[in-house]
């Protein structure tokens, strides 16, 4: 081999080995910094997420009534909790999103149906007294429905 056939291929392999060699044509590299938790954690700076579970827990689920009701159907604050849905007196819902709190109750976000309306609620279910009552709460506004606490019935 000649030395210029040498020297042109040893030139090119330089060239063509080079690191950062770019053409106006291509896009500067893009550089993206992860967020870093103040404990040193990666993450967006918000706080950890509840836990998501599929159903509602069984220790929920049941029929339940006001405390001074009757547990029949017709009582109007009769509610029957199954696996994904909630049935209140007039209206029901079906299991779109459910939490688990980390404090043993749970936050179900239900499509509601009733009256020939729709719309979407959220409730904080809460077990009380050794889960011998269940209070029905709006997470956005935990005193209401405090006073109406529920007993589980027997059917």
């Amino acid at each position: 081999m000649t030395r210029l056939a040498l020297a042109s291929i040893t030139v090119f392999a330089l060239f063509a080995c080079s690191p950062g060699q770019t053409t106006p044509d291509d896009p500067a590299p893009q550089q993206t910094a992860i967020p870093v938790e103040p404990d040193g954690g990666i993450g967006d700076g918000a706080p950890p997420l509840p836990e998501l579970i599929g159903t509602i827990p069984p220790r929920f689920r049941g029929v339940w009534d006001f405390v001074e009701g009757s547990c029949a159907p017709a009582s109007d604050l009769r509610i029957e909790i199954g696996e994904d849905s909630i049935t209140f007196y007039e209206s029901a819902g079906q299991l779109t999103g459910i939490e688990d709190s980390g404090t043993g109750s749970v936050i179900v976000t239900l499509a509601m149906e009733g009256e020939g309306e729709t719309w979407e609620e959220r409730r904080e279910l809460v077990l009380e007294d050794g889960g011998a009552r269940l209070l029905v709460l709006d997470p956005a506004d935990p005193s209401a429905g405090r006073d109406l606490p529920r007993k589980r019935c027997d059917n």
